[in-house]
């Protein structure tokens, strides 16, 4: 979908993403994760090498998990919207249904999800925006929707979005069109939504056994440090440690990536 040209009093936003693909850092955030991924990386390293110095040069490496960490903020953002969303269909179907146009239902469905999420949630920032254009603006809702649908970039929005402007310009039965859209939708967010509820068991399962390895190896340093005093001489140990922590990561990456289903 083309992003459309918008007025300049909507070039910038400050109380909404330009893009939901990206996430920015404030700088807070930054110093909190490179606090955290730092000493964790640091005390990892000393626990699988005994050496401070490579301990100190490992912890760098959370500066290139800046970038990770942006995007999976950015994911995690993008699926609260979507969540949220799932509710705004309810409204939008129900109001359709009842003979209002659609920025009539924007407007009821603004004022419900404030109801249900409260004032700073990002659904309802959205739909606030998108009453005040229409309102304030007098901007066309093709626009503004398919302004919403591309600065997100969520599928279902889109879908959504599409199947409402296909059906205004070819003259479709409008109610009909988009209550089924709504329902199939909907059906799929659900769907969703129980696959993630299975995973996450299974999720905790794989991060409990990728800490045991790590609680058996300060276990035997505590109770025998000379049982594995051989792995932290000569570049053998050194080897032989770098490759499990290496299968121990992999193994992690990999059963987080079978994990992740899309519907």
């Amino acid at each position: 979908m083309k992003r459309p040209i918008l007025p300049k009093q909507h070039k910038k936003r400050d109380v909404i993403p330009e893009s939901y693909s990206n996430y920015t850092l404030s700088q807070n955030e930054k110093i909190r994760f490179l606090l955290y991924c730092g000493l964790s990386l640091m005390i990892t390293a000393y626990l699988f090498y005994h050496s401070l110095i490579l301990s100190l040069l490992v912890s760098c490496l959370a500066f290139p998990g800046l970038k990770p960490y942006r995007f999976y903020l950015a994911e995690k953002r993008r699926k609260e919207l979507k969540e949220q969303f799932r509710d705004v269909l309810y409204s939008i179907s129900a109001s359709v249904t009842a003979g209002r146009q659609m920025p009539e239902a924007l407007l009821e469905a603004e004022q419900s999800m404030r109801l249900i999420y409260g004032r700073e949630a990002l659904i309802v920032k959205e739909l606030a925006d998108m009453v005040k254009r229409l309102k304030e603006y007098r901007e066309a809702e093709d626009e503004i929707l398919k302004d919403f649908a591309y600065r997100t970039s969520i599928e279902d929005v889109s879908d959504f979005v599409d199947i409402y402007l296909t059906c205004r310009e070819t003259g479709g039965d409008m109610v009909k069109v988009l209550t089924k859209a709504a329902e199939i939708i909907m059906d799929k967010i659900a769907i969703e939504r129980e696959i993630r509820a299975i995973t996450v068991q299974k999720q905790f399962e794989a991060k409990i056994l990728t800490a045991i390895p790590f609680l058996i190896l300060l276990f035997l340093q505590l109770i025998s440090p000379d049982y594995l005093s051989t792995m932290y001489e000569g570049l053998k140990g050194r080897i032989l440690m770098t490759l499990a922590l290496a299968g121990i990561g992999a193994a992690y990456f990999w059963s987080m990536k079978l994990m992740k289903i899309e519907v």
